[in-house]
This record gives C-alpha cells, structure tokens and sequence, in this order.
C-alpha cells in the first residue's frame, strides 16, 4: 500500500467500490487490559483531559464525562478506534458517490450482560455467519431461541445480499439506506433498525484531533486516547 489508509481516502485514490463498514457498541469490553489505569478521582481525571486536548477538552468530557470513568474510557476507545474509523471509510466513499453503507452493532444476551461484555469485539461474527453453535469455548454462549435466530438470518441475508451486488436488503427487514441518506445507518439491537446521525459530533471530534496529530507528524495515532493521549498540537490551518 502506498499510502496510511487515510491518506489513500482524502487522495481519493480507493477502489471506486461500495463499502459496508462498521463497530460494536461493546468493542473494548473484551480488552479492557488494553486500556490505561483509571485516575484516583473524577479531578484527577478532568485535569488530564483539559491538559490533553485543550481546546476539545469540553466536547470530550461532554461525550465522555468523569462521573464514570470507566465506561467514559471504554467509549472513548472505542470511538476513536473503531467508530471515527467506520464513518470516516464510509463518509469519504458516499464524498464520492460511491454506495456506502455504515452500521452499529449494539446487541446483547444473558451471558454477555453476566460477564460485562455487552457487543463486544467479533460479537456479531456468530450472528453474520450463522455459527452460534460452533463458537469457541470461553466464548459467551448464544441462547438458541427465536429472537437470537431470526437477528442471525437477517444479519445473513444483509451481508449476502452486499456481497452479491453491493447493496445489502434482508428479507422483511427495513431497508438499509446508504450513508449518503442524511447519515445513515443502520443499528443491530434486538432487531435491525434504520437510523440516522450515529453519535452526533463525536467522529468529528476525533477527525480534528487525529488531524493536528497527523500534521505534526511525529505522534502516533491509536491508542493514544484519553488520559494517556499526549498533548495536542497547535491549530494548523489545514485542521481548521
């Protein structure tokens, strides 16, 4: 590849092809050992944000606020990671348009809500591939009832469908509209829902501050999120 992937995208040098992208709710649940220690307190938490990302600090703390700090560093993570990285992928494409299609999936079942692993990360490979008895086995068991197959049988049928011709339908499930469509996307709950405008703000929050770090050009880019993050470069124009 001759370009970071992002880069590739803003010369809009892709394949010219549609995309389907998208992240769990959950996705850092199963790797919380990843994840930096949790501050004394909710000070000692607040002050690393402001330190970290200036002039952001009070949009980050609004999306991510101390009150719970372990949840808020989850979500942190796991937009940074995973969420600002799907909606970038699929809103360049549909800049392009090119069909692009983004989704959320955001379910849970007894076992995962038992180890605190709601949606967590490869969740939803069981219910795409139908393969809920064949899991490993520390994985949380799906429960073989109606609801847990007919949410596989529509994954299936969606992801089919996209593979087949680039545009994913499931039978007697909502359409799901492309990216394009006042931000759509669609959410994987109990059922599929249709929905618009996933996390308001919070991708741009993270576009902003991946772009001062990438114009200064010497920070790394993942990981380096929250408390652990280092300190924001200076506004350049080009992150205006």
């Amino acid at each position: 590849m001759p370009h970071q992937l992002v880069e590739t995208f803003d010369r809009n040098e892709q394949a010219p092809v549609p995309i389907l992208a998208g992240f769990n709710a959950g996705e850092i649940r199963s790797l919380r050992f990843l994840l930096p220690k949790t501050p004394d307190n909710a000070d000692a938490y607040e002050a690393a944000i402001r330190a970290n990302y200036g002039e952001f600090a009070d949009a980050y703390l609004s999306r991510y606020p101390a009150k719970n700090m372990e949840e808020s560093m989850l979500a942190a993570t796991r937009d940074a990671m995973y969420g600002w990285t799907s909606e970038r992928l699929v809103s360049n494409q549909a800049a392009l348009d090119i069909p692009a299609y983004l989704y959320l999936f955001d379910h849970g079942y007894p076992a995962t809500q038992e180890w605190k692993l709601h949606a967590f990360h490869a969740a939803e490979l069981p219910f795409v591939f139908d393969t809920a008895g064949k899991t490993p086995p520390l994985w949380p068991k799906i429960p073989n009832k109606l609801s847990e197959r007919k949410l596989t049988a529509a994954m299936g049928d969606y992801w089919a469908s996209f593979a087949r011709n680039g545009v994913p339908r499931a039978k007697n499930q909502p359409d799901w509209l492309p990216y394009s469509r006042n931000k759509a996307f669609m959410h994987f709950g109990d059922v599929p829902r249709l929905r618009r405008n996933l996390f308001p703000g919070t991708a741009a929050l993270h576009e902003a501050v991946v772009c001062r770090r990438r114009a200064a050009g010497d920070i790394a880019w993942n990981w380096n999120i929250g408390i652990i993050s280092p300190p924001l470069p200076p506004k350049v124009e080009e992150c205006q």
